[in-house]
């Protein structure tokens, strides 16, 4: 039996192609059990829909399976359909957060282009899945837990959940040669470094309770490490095979620090020579832990400051003080971190046009060196959602307008997500808020914050990491500034509903 593996376009040039180590896990516990598996990152090498078809065609697999995303859904659903007006008999399965928290409704809407849904974790579910269909194409799987799918009555099913995997070390190391793609810190279609790049994720879950989060009901709020052994195993693997960059891409790799101290610690017993990145929390800044990752390679930590201002801070359950931030700051900069990245996120339920100023103007007046300005977006999942479900403010089966590349579908509201200001402002106190979001860029880049510039130069002469990105752009002047200037001027849509 053949499978193929895809992770789905989102039809974005704003995009930065990160390694998908869901289908890398699915794959090599598939090819560990004797599977014939293909691979292919549709969104990292921006393959639309008749592209990937044409390498399904040359592949002929007997499933083909697809991580979802809610914002790659409808691009996803768009795919599926060629797919199977190509060839009616191969069994699709969805799988990752999207298909998790919305199984039932993607089977009633689309179950004739859609065979099954893996909730939650995929690695065995899956591999049970394809073991059966493997032996009983024509019976249904009522016995493998986490799977929603129609039955041969056409009655949707879906079975008991399945249990989180509570031992990570169990899981191979994901086989990075089983994706044809050389990644790169890219963003907006340019290679900002010239590293060899690769993620690790070195635990599953968080335990806190955030209200626009989807990992608080996809893990359950259960936090899962991995070894430090194991981790820096498989970072020996990383660096044999010649990678020279690494994202951790941990839903919270700072919650424990003296397990992030334990990491760095075996990093420097094995002499283990790589620059890494990772996400960081403010109330989570040991200066121990934070020299302990500079010395081993940290090079950037991105924090999620989110809002400057207490109330909306309080509102999204983050459980940090604004007071929690300058101090974040400081204690990285006395690490030696190389690059500190804020992000935020504005146009919060109640939040003021006033209020999204404040946040601006913190991020243009604080050392750090980049910001990400996002527009706050609920979808299936996250809590958020289901509060405005149960006010009755929106209800999943609205219709509403959702934009795939340059196509406008009407849509029912589950299917994409939604950016808050579009059902709770004014149109026209919308229009100015995502004007000040947009602007909040050309504010902060302005050639007129010469403090900010002359500090940053001198920065960057300080850091080999830093400098090599700036040789790199000064290398390829034209297509660098064509990559910041699309990330500078981007507005602010989101990627759910369009009503600008």
């Amino acid at each position: 039996m053949k499978i193929a593996l895809i992770n789905p376009s989102l039809e974005t040039n704003i995009y930065t192609p990160w390694v998908p180590l869901g289908i890398l896990y699915l794959g090599t516990i598939l090819k560990e059990n004797g599977f014939k598996v293909d691979l292919l990152d549709a969104a990292a090498k921006l393959y639309g829909k008749n592209d990937v078809l044409i390498w399904i065609k040359q592949v002929k697999p007997d499933i083909v399976g697809i991580t979802v995303f809610t914002v790659a859904f409808l691009p996803t659903i768009n795919l599926i359909k060629i797919i199977k007006n190509w060839n009616p008999s191969i069994k699709i399965v969805l799988g990752h957060y999207h298909p998790t928290m919305q199984a039932e409704n993607i089977l009633r809407k689309y179950g004739d282009y859609v065979n099954y849904c893996v909730r939650g974790e995929g690695e065995y579910t899956f591999l049970k899945l394809c073991e059966f269909l493997d032996k009983n194409p024509d019976k249904d799987p009522v016995n493998i837990d986490g799977l929603t799918f129609k039955d041969s009555n056409q009655k949707i099913i879906s079975t008991p959940d399945a249990p989180l995997i509570t031992d990570l070390d169990d899981l191979p190391f994901p086989d990075r040669k089983l994706i044809d793609y050389n990644y790169k810190w890219n963003f907006s279609g340019f290679d900002f470094s010239k590293s060899k790049l690769t993620s690790i994720i070195s635990s599953r879950g968080c335990p806190f309770n955030c209200s626009y989060c989807a990992c608080t009901m996809f893990a359950k709020r259960r936090f899962r490490p991995r070894s430090p052994e194991n981790i820096v195993n498989e970072l020996l693997l990383i660096e044999e095979q010649r990678y020279t960059e690494l994202n951790f891409v941990d839903d919270n790799f700072t919650l424990n620090p003296k397990r992030a101290i334990k990491i760095c610690e075996l990093i420097k017993k094995e002499k283990i020579d790589i620059n890494w990145h990772t996400d960081g929390r403010v109330d989570q800044t040991s200066q121990n832990m934070l020299n302990w990752m500079r010395k081993t390679g940290c090079k950037s930590l991105w924090f999620g400051f989110e809002t400057v201002n207490q109330r909306i801070l309080d509102l999204y359950n983050k459980r940090t003080k604004v007071t929690q931030f300058n101090e974040a700051i400081r204690k990285s900069r006395k690490a030696n971190i190389d690059l500190i990245v804020g992000l935020f996120m504005l146009g919060a339920p109640t939040e003021t046009l006033a209020e999204v100023k404040n946040t601006i103007n913190f991020a243009i007046k604080s050392d750090i060196d980049i910001p990400f300005f996002n527009v706050v977006e609920i979808c299936p999942g996250i809590k958020f959602w289901d509060d405005f479900i149960s006010k009755g403010i929106i209800n999943s089966n609205d219709k509403v307008k959702a934009r795939v590349g340059k196509e406008i579908y009407e849509v029912e509201r589950w299917e994409t997500s939604t950016r808050v200001i579009d059902f709770l402002l004014h149109p026209e106190d919308r229009i100015k808020m995502l004007n000040e979001i947009q602007n909040a860029y050309k504010l902060f880049f302005s050639f007129d914050r010469k403090k900010f510039l002359l500090r940053t130069a001198l920065r960057i002469i300080k850091s080999r990491f830093m400098l090599n990105i700036i040789t790199n752009i000064m290398t390829n002047f034209k297509e660098a500034m064509n990559a910041i200037t699309i990330f500078r001027d981007s507005k602010p849509r989101g990627f759910g509903t369009y009503d600008d």
